[in-house]
């Protein structure tokens, strides 16, 4: 299921191809090689895909915008993480009908569960920044949650690496340029220097991940080359 949520917004924009699967694997690798717990890796790995769900609430003349956004644009898209935040983690209240009527123990609908509060968590403030330039909430540094730092080092190369309506890829080359100018300001340095130890291991799976091969992952979820031990 956590999968598919990752794919419904994949699908609201065809020409991103597998970079949901992509951002969750990268932050897999990132987060083994920082020496986080298992429980958190294996949450990890499953929360980042969701990093971009609440741009299924964004309008498609802005999402789908081949040129710049005006400021009154951006400040929509930049909705979409509260957007998303609440569809991960509010309450559903709307089952409640629905759950006195077939006896559905109640206490179930409010019960807490650490996968999806961490992807809530990254979906909120998966685009803070370290110097607290970010948004929505202008976090900075360790005030960012651990999962969104990594998950925007993630985000942010394969995004570089990949095709836009509104840009072409970059070369690997020029997309570490670009995160080097930016360690300290957007990226925790601690988190892009795990980034860089685990740069072979993610050409691997970008590899495996590569855009055409949905049919594939349909199939079999994530790469096998990603063992949690």
């Amino acid at each position: 299921i956590i999968y598919r949520l990752g794919r419904v917004a994949e699908h609201r924009d065809s020409e991103t191809g597998n970079h949901v699967v992509r951002v969750g694997a990268i932050s897999y690798a990132i987060g083994k090689t920082l020496g986080v717990p298992r429980d958190y890796l294996e949450n990890l790995t499953l929360a980042a895909p969701l990093h971009d769900i609440g741009k299924i609430a964004i309008p498609d003349r802005i999402l789908f915008k081949p040129g710049p956004l005006t400021p009154g644009e951006w400040a929509v898209m930049q909705r979409h993480c509260v957007f998303g935040e609440r569809m991960l983690r509010e309450s559903p209240e709307n089952m409640l009908p629905w759950a006195a009527w077939s006896d559905l123990n109640l206490a179930l609908l409010n019960q807490s569960d650490p996968l999806m509060d961490m992807a809530a968590t990254i979906a909120l403030t998966h685009h803070e920044k370290w110097d607290g330039s970010g948004y929505p909430l202008g976090l900075e540094r360790e005030e960012i949650p651990l999962e969104s730092r990594i998950t925007a080092a993630a985000d942010v190369f394969d995004a570089l690496l990949s095709h836009r309506p509104y840009k072409a890829p970059c070369t690997e080359q020029e997309a570490l340029q670009i995160m080097e100018k930016n360690v300290g300001s957007h990226f925790d340095p601690d988190v892009y220097a795990a980034f860089k130890k685990a740069l072979p291991e993610i050409r691997q799976l970008r590899q495996q991940l590569e855009d055409g091969r949905e049919a594939e992952l349909e199939k079999t979820g994530y790469p096998h080359a990603i063992h949690f031990v």
